[in-house]
């Protein structure tokens, strides 16, 4: 594994521990200040503040409690600073008194500015049984 692709592990397992330490602010940070962040449902965030809100509420609500897994599909580097991330996730919420769980392939476009990688673009995709079947080739 290159240093740069150690960084981009990094700065997902940051996003994961701030995700799972119910940190909107510290998920925020990773994002660049004019990202784009389309959420699970489609919803459309735009920019850090937006996506700090957005996870504040929901870490206050509907995923208070719940914790999520990162793991790194692939990385793409379509230039030496320029990275399209592929994820795996899975998240695990409280809901009901049960403990209810769904994967998910969010797909990160990162920038590394000044010597540090940031989120420009985050999507969101879940897992369905219909989509799930499918593996990459």
């Amino acid at each position: 594994m290159t240093s740069e692709e150690r960084a981009v592990h990094g700065m997902v397992y940051q996003l994961e521990a701030a995700w799972n330490a119910a940190d909107g602010a510290a998920f925020a940070e990773l994002f660049a200040d004019d990202a784009d962040f389309i959420h699970i449902l489609g919803g459309y965030y735009t920019g850090r503040a937006a996506i700090e809100a957005g996870h504040r509420m929901i870490f206050g609500t509907i995923y208070k409690g719940s914790a999520v897994r990162y793991s790194v599909e692939k990385i793409r580097f379509l230039r030496p600073d320029v990275a399209i991330v592929f994820l795996r996730q899975n998240l695990q919420f409280p809901e009901d008194g049960v403990t209810r769980e769904f994967d998910a392939r969010p797909t990160i476009v990162a920038e590394k500015v000044e010597g540090k990688w940031r989120i420009v673009a985050l999507q969101n995709t879940r897992i369905s049984e219909v989509g799930g079947a499918g593996e990459k080739s």
